[in-house]
């Protein structure tokens, strides 16, 4: 089975350079000529797909059978006994290094296939090319698997590892298995929802590089594309969330996020990204940014690939990345540097052609807006990713050969994010060319309304709990207080917490305010009740109104991050262990209510640590921290627990216990439900923009285009339904 699996990754390098040679010479031969070329191209795409899919399987069948003759499997194996085991054999596939590239390329395989299969009976020049492109990834990625052994799936177990009868794993391989800090709910999800993103990303810079090739400065590509661009984003903003559920609730430090280089490789592509999905509302409804669309399309697949490059090449160091690889190192970089010459080179060679309505004449208009949101977007992208990778710089580059602490990113990303969603919140009430004051005033006025009330309940919170957090942090000097103390003078750190909870109330009260706004009008113009008309924005304009729910989502997200992120009350305690004894947190106290200890069935140890939580003498609830000891791995997990309220989490973990004292880490998180409920709505918002229309599939139109010249028009869509505003 090891065998086979590498002659279908062979099969599916031989197919793809298929693909990729029949494309190019129908494209040469001409729509006509070439036709059976063409089809050729596609038919090799499907066959890409499938084998593929079948060295997928076979890895797949190699974890559920534990055939440890698979190398990958060897080091990869689940050793977990609970009701998920065979969730977590199943997520083997995408735990290490191998697998997880494999997996990667399937995905781009079965994007590239679905796009065929939508595409085959027009088979146009567009789309042709934008299958070239595809399959011009693909072939990068399967040759880094072919060619670069520590990226090779399919690698044997050397035979002294194995016993001959059993074919169990002996010696030093008989502690290797899955960390078991990915044992868990999230991480079953986490990587597959990323790596759906990051394959996705690979079309819209597919047929970006398509439209320049065929000289196609139309919206056709942008049609095509759009909602899979939302579809990938999508999964890519689950993927993010999930990984920060993870850290949150198995690395047992109490936070969600802490700019590690690897996690950073996952929020980059999502920035340019929100630029990229704007760009394609501005192209489709206005005939404008269309080289923002280009270069957005091209940085993001560039910053996905970066990703890859960090946690592959080993020039930046992480507790997620993989061992370093010369192959690896000078692929992705490769792919990094050819991904922005083409678009660079492209639009230089188009620069007429690619021509669009990007002029603003008001800076209180949505070009500049969306201008604005760009900018910020592309910046900030660029920003992050520089700040990531600077360890691995040179010297007398600015900050080169040093890594950058995570203060620093949030000194940056803080102000910035409050001015974008400050943007965000005013750019839906603004007017194409132009807003006069009336106009924005009678926009504005009743959601200002709505803003200084929810504003008025944020700042009760802010003055019961947050700032009371703050002083009593800084008050008690311990190593998150002083961090705290560092983070800037007293008036600017309140101050900024201050302005992200009223930015996070107008981001709210704004975008509710257009959801009532429109169904007042639909309601009075059709005659429907109030209800009725806001279901039917909600479900008929999906694009639009889901663009809504995920600005209110953000704006629900930023409340969440300023309490939870800027205002956590941090203690550590050292109590006897004796039942009965105590210790304070704030308003909350703890009473030890005992130890447990568990041996499961694979010899892994649990301690459980139990507490009892009262306020103010009423009893809220307990919570049972503990430890696990894993026997095979050698490996000890801290197992948070959380006791959630309204407005709060209240983490503890139990650390240990020594000299018959236990050490306990409390965290009073506020407000971080706002920043899961949210992510939630960001994601249901997302979902729904990226639903397809009925009847909304894109056709090809016989045009007639002079040599050189830009065939406008080639698709069209048959609904003719509304374009998505934002």
């Amino acid at each position: 089975m090891v065998t086979l699996g590498s002659l279908m990754l062979g099969l599916t390098f031989l197919s793809t350079l298929v693909t990729i040679g029949a494309f190019a010479l129908g494209h040469r031969m001409g729509p006509k000529e070439g036709a059976g070329v063409t089809q050729v191209g596609y038919l090799a795409t499907f066959v890409s797909m499938g084998s593929m899919t079948v060295a997928t399987l076979i890895m797949v069948w190699g974890f559920f059978s534990s055939d440890y003759r698979f190398y990958y499997v060897a080091q990869n194996h689940s050793t977990d006994v609970s009701s998920l085991a065979w969730l977590y054999t199943l997520s083997g596939l995408w735990a290490g290094r191998e697998g997880s590239f494999m997996f990667w390329a399937w995905l781009i395989a079965l994007f590239a296939a679905w796009v065929a299969y939508r595409r085959v009976n027009f088979a146009d020049a567009l789309s042709n090319m934008g299958l070239l492109v595809t399959n011009i990834v693909l072939l990068l990625f399967t040759t880094g698997m072919m060619f670069s052994e520590p990226n090779n799936p399919f690698k044997v177990t050397p035979a002294q590892l194995l016993d001959p009868a059993t074919g169990k794993l002996i010696g030093e391989a008989a502690s290797w298995g899955m960390n078991p800090l990915l044992q868990h709910w999230a991480m079953i999800l986490h990587p597959p929802t990323l790596f759906i993103g990051y394959a996705g990303l690979t079309i819209p810079f597919a047929f970006a590089i398509a439209s320049l090739i065929v000289n196609d400065g139309s919206k056709a590509w942008v049609e095509i594309v759009d909602r899979i661009t939302l579809f990938s984003w999508l999964f890519l903003g689950a993927g993010i969330g999930l990984g920060s559920v993870w850290a949150y609730v198995v690395l047992g430090w109490g936070g969600y996020w802490a700019w590690d280089p690897v996690e950073n490789a996952s929020l980059l592509p999502w920035l340019t990204g929100v630029g990229l999905i704007h760009s394609f509302t501005v192209y489709r409804r206005r005939e404008g940014f269309k080289r923002w669309a280009i270069m957005l399309a091209a940085v993001t697949f560039m910053l996905v690939i970066l990703g890859t490059f960090i946690t592959r090449s080993g020039i930046v160091q992480s507790v997620h990345a993989f061992e370093a690889d010369p192959v690896s190192l000078w692929l992705f970089l490769g792919m990094m540097i050819g991904s922005i010459l083409a678009a660079v080179v492209g639009i230089f060679l188009r620069w007429e052609t690619f021509t669009g309505n990007d002029e603003f004449e008001s800076l209180t208009s949505k070009e500049a807006a969306y201008y604005f949101n760009n900018v910020i977007m592309l910046v900030s992208g660029l920003l992050v990713a520089y700040l990531t990778i600077t360890s691995a710089l040179p010297k007398w580059m600015l900050f080169g050969g040093r890594s950058i602490p995570a203060a620093t990113f949030d000194a940056i990303g803080r102000p910035a994010g409050i001015l974008y969603l400050l943007i965000l919140a005013v750019c839906p009430l603004l007017s194409w060319r132009g807003t006069d004051g009336k106009t924005f005033w009678n926009r504005i006025k009743y959601p200002l309304v709505a803003a200084v009330v929810i504003s008025g309940l944020l700042m009760l919170d802010y003055v019961k709990t947050l700032k009371p957090i703050y002083d009593t942090m800084v008050k008690l000097g311990n190593e998150p207080g002083l961090k705290l103390a560092a983070a800037g003078p007293s008036w600017y750190y309140n101050g900024l917490g201050i302005a992200g909870l009223l930015v996070g109330a107008l981001l709210i009260s704004t975008t509710l305010g257009l959801f009532i706004d429109g169904a007042r009008k639909r309601a009075a113009a059709r005659g429907e009740s109030f209800g009725s008309a806001l279901w039917s924005i909600i479900t008929k304009a999906r694009s639009q109104s889901g663009g809504y729910l995920s600005h209110l989502g953000m704006g629900i997200i930023l409340i969440g991050l300023v309490g939870s992120a800027m205002f956590v009350m941090d203690q550590t305690y050292s109590i006897p262990n004796t039942p009965g004894a105590t210790f304070t947190v704030d308003q909350y106290v703890f009473s030890n209510a005992g130890i447990k200890d568990t041996t499961l069935a694979n010899g892994d140890t649990v301690s459980t640590l139990n507490l009892n939580v009262t306020r103010d003498g009423k009893p809220i609830g307990s919570v049972d921290p503990g430890m696990t000891q894993f026997a095979v791995q050698q490996q000890t997990k801290l197992n948070a627990k959380v006791l959630s309220e309204p407005l709060r989490d209240i983490f503890v973990v139990f650390q240990g216990m020594e000299n018959n004292k236990l050490t306990i880490n409390v965290k009073i998180n506020p407000l971080i439900s706002f920043a899961w409920g949210g992510f939630l709505l960001l994601m249901i918002g997302t979902a729904l923009a990226a639903w397809p229309k009925a009847g909304g599939e894109l056709r090809a139109v016989p045009v007639a285009a002079g040599k050189g010249g830009t065939a406008k028009g080639k698709l069209a869509a048959k609904s003719g339904s509304k374009t998505r505003s934002s």
